[in-house]
């Protein structure tokens, strides 16, 4: 049986591809002769997320998210966060994106957001010099 969050990237990669149910357990049946991911062995999980990778599903980095983490708390220590939350985080990241989820961004959508908190990190810096 896959891991959880295997099975969580199999099923994000397949909303995020837009696959209806009969396409995605098409896809099951025919590369592993299952209905479920649930039973896919680990090896197989593997596998069916490397297949949505070569469909152009592209998950956002451990370094993309890392790197978002760190923008946040820079802008908290200059002032420009009031309320750092990771609620509040990901009140930004779903304005940005649509999505609350760090984990459910791609690759494109997480440079998005990094792209966002390094310009307010820009400002915040510049009204820091004008004060």
């Amino acid at each position: 049986m896959p891991e959880r969050r295997d099975l969580a990237k199999i099923h994000i990669a397949k909303k995020e591809l837009g696959l209806d149910d009969a396409a995605y357990r098409a896809i099951l049946r025919e590369r592993y002769h299952c209905d479920s991911a649930a039973d896919l062995d680990s090896a197989q999980a593997a596998d069916l997320v490397e297949h949505f990778r070569n469909k152009g599903w592209r998950p956002a980095s451990f370094a993309q998210r890392g790197l978002i983490h760190v923008l946040w708390h820079k802008l908290e220590a200059s002032g420009a966060v009031r309320h750092p939350s990771e609620q509040a985080l990901r009140s930004f990241v779903a304005h940005a994106t649509g999505k609350d989820e760090l984990r459910r961004l791609t690759v494109h959508e997480a440079s998005g957001v990094i792209e966002r908190l390094k310009r307010w990190l820009e400002r915040a810096g510049d009204e820091d010099r004008r004060q």
